[in-house]
């Protein structure tokens, strides 16, 4: 196994569609970034501080962790070294659980003990490491339903209409994302003005939202089998090894290791060990 600057991502087989689970080990600080996922998890040893939204959090160990579709957040250790375990879940399988009225609110904490989350959260991980599809699928509702029951629809919680516009703007060409001018045009605001509002609201600037955005595309393109060459040309990067690098940042492995990891997994249910 390879291990560089003390950190190890593991990818667990998983036997129900649209569900991730991967543990990582690591003393690395991450970036601000989103997920297309859902993800809850427990920290294992250790802790970090993040940001999200709900402010700055610490987690502890065995403490919950979550994360909504398209929340920003970031990572720093809190002491060194820290592990933890996630599962993420795409939309569309949340929805599927638990029904659209539920998978369209978002989490309502980023960290917490929650000992009635952390049960079902133990079960599903058990499950989806021992390929047992039917009660990984039980545990994900049960964690799901009770993880979503109380917050707010996303929709109250939303940026501004304003925001929205250059939201949409990336999300239709993510792989040209919108100068600062264009941006101040579609807000109707200064430049200066225009970049503090949509940071504000969305947790980072257009052109870093514009990079998860590909990032997330990048993935779903690596997971069905494409190569990294073609990814990086298609979404507009400027050679592979820019992909690369963004990569690895976000995901903490890089594009050929993921493609790898996939094929594997849908190969067979064993483990397989990243960076």
């Amino acid at each position: 196994m390879k291990q560089v600057d003390d950190h190890r991502v593991e990818m667990v087989s998983s036997s129900l569609e649209g569900v991730d689970c991967i543990v990582i080990s690591s003393a690395r600080t991450f970036r601000r970034h989103a997920h297309d996922q859902y993800g809850l998890g427990i920290m294992r040893k250790g802790g970090h501080v993040s940001w999200s939204n709900c402010g700055r959090v610490e987690a502890k160990r065995g403490d919950v962790i979550a994360v909504s579709p398209n929340e920003m957040h970031d990572g720093v250790p809190l002491g060194g070294h820290r592990v933890w375990e996630m599962v993420f879940v795409e939309l569309e399988t949340v929805t599927r659980l638990v029904g659209r009225s539920a998978a369209v609110r978002e989490l309502g904490f980023a960290a917490h003990p929650a000992p009635e989350l952390k049960g079902y959260l133990e079960q599903a991980l058990q499950a989806l490491r021992y390929a047992d599809a039917a009660a990984a699928e039980e545990s994900l509702t049960s964690l799901f339903s009770t993880a979503l029951l109380a917050p707010p629809p996303i929709e109250e919680l939303g940026p501004s209409r304003e925001t929205g516009l250059v939201l949409q703007r990336i999300h239709d060409l993510p792989a040209s994302p919108p100068s600062l001018d264009e941006v101040a045009h579609l807000m109707g605001l200064h430049r200066t003005s225009a970049l503090r509002r949509f940071r504000r609201e969305v947790g980072a600037t257009p052109h870093e939202y514009a990079m998860q955005i590909r990032l997330r595309r990048a993935r779903r393109r690596l997971a069905r089998g494409d190569s990294p060459a073609d990814v990086a040309i298609d979404l507009g990067f400027a050679d592979q090894s820019h992909l690369t690098r963004a990569f690895a940042r976000q995901f903490g492995l890089p594009p050929g290791r993921y493609s790898s990891a996939n094929a594997t997994i849908l190969q067979a249910p064993r483990r397989w060990r990243g960076l």
